[in-house]
C-alpha cells in the first residue's frame, strides 16, 4: 500500500502528494508514452484517498500535458518525459560561466528568526538578503542568508548583486569566521518555492541550512538555501578511506526532529 499520509507532506494538500507520486512515476520511466494507468478505483485503494482526490491529481497531469484521458478507454501516459538539455547541463555545470544571481530582497536591521537560531547565539541585528541563482534562465536555487548587520555594512553593495555572500563575509568581514557547519535535509516545495524556482508543488527540494560563527560561537551569518531536486548535485571527495576516517562513512544521520 502506498500512503500519501505523514508528518513530511502533511502541510501539502492530498491530490498534490497524490499527483507528485504519478509525476515522479512517469518521469523516472516507470510508465512511458502509451502506457494505461491504474483505474481511479485502482488509485483510490492504492493512495487511500477518495475519487476527487485522484481526479484532482490527474486534472493537474492532465494540464501538464503529461497524460491525456479518453472516455471509455481509461487515462494514458501522453509522453516520455527525459531531461531537456538545459536541465542536463544545469545539474552538470551548475559552477559555469552560465551562472547568474538576483536579488529579490534586501531587508533589515531585525532579529534573527527562532527558526534560525537552533543552538548557536545570535547579535542583536541583522539583514537579510534574499537571492535566486541562476544558470542560464533556469532559477534553481532560492536563498534567505542573514548577515550581521554591522558586516553587512562593510560589504560593498553592487558585489551583493554577482558574489556569493560566504565568500564577500570571508573577504570584507571584521569578524573572522572561527567555524562553520552545514546541514542537509530533503522537503516539498511550497506554494511561494514552487513559484520561484518554477518547480512543481511538492516536487522534492534539498535544503541546506549553513552558519558561520566568530570566536565568540555568535554568528555571524545564518543561511537557508532551497534547491529544485531536479537540478540538485553535490559532490565530495575525500583522501583516504572515508568509513575509517569519518564515524558516519559518509552515511546520512537520522532527522528525529
Amino acid at each position: 500500500m502506498n500512503t500519501v499520509d505523514g508528518p513530511y507532506t502533511s502541510r501539502v494538500s492530498l491530490y498534490l502528494k497524490v499527483a507528485n507520486i504519478l509525476r515522479s512515476r512517469i518521469v523516472k520511466g516507470v510508465w512511458r508514452r502509451g502506457d494505461r494507468l491504474p483505474t481511479i478505483s485502482a488509485l483510490c485503494k492504492e493512495f487511500q484517498v477518495g475519487r476527487i482526490t485522484i481526479r484532482q491529481a490527474l486534472h493537474l497531469l492532465s494540464g501538464e500535458g503529461l497524460i491525456i484521458s479518453s472516455r471509455g478507454r481509461g487515462t494514458y501516459v501522453s509522453t516520455d518525459v527525459v531531461p531537456t538539455p538545459a536541465q542536463t547541463k544545469a545539474a552538470s555545470h551548475l559552477n559555469q560561466d552560465q551562472e547568474a544571481l538576483h536579488i529579490l530582497d534586501v531587508s533589515g536591521p531585525t532579529t534573527l528568526p527562532r527558526s534560525l537560531l537552533g543552538q548557536d547565539k545570535a547579535f542583536d541585528s541583522y539583514h537579510c538578503v534574499r537571492k535566486l541563482r541562476f544558470h542560464g534562465d533556469i532559477p534553481y536555487c532560492l536563498m534567505d542568508i542573514y548577515v550581521e548587520s554591522s558586516v553587512f555594512a562593510e560589504i560593498p553593495r553592487p558585489e551583493i548583486e554577482r558574489t556569493p555572500l560566504a565568500r564577500l563575509i570571508s573577504e570584507f568581514s571584521s569578524k573572522p569566521v572561527s567555524r562553520a557547519s552545514q546541514s542537509l535535509t530533503v522537503g516539498a516545495a511550497d506554494y511561494e518555492c514552487s513559484r520561484l524556482l518554477k518547480c512543481a508543488m511538492a516536487a522534492p527540494v534539498a535544503e541546506i541550512d549553513r552558519s558561520f560563527l566568530d570566536t565568540d560561537g555568535l554568528l555571524i551569518s545564518r543561511g537557508h538555501y532551497l534547491y529544485r531536486g531536479d537540478l540538485f548535485l553535490m559532490e565530495t571527495d575525500h583522501e583516504g578511506d572515508p568509513v575509517a576516517d569519518m564515524p558516519s562513512g559518509w552515511m546520512p544521520d537520522v532527522k528525529l526532529d
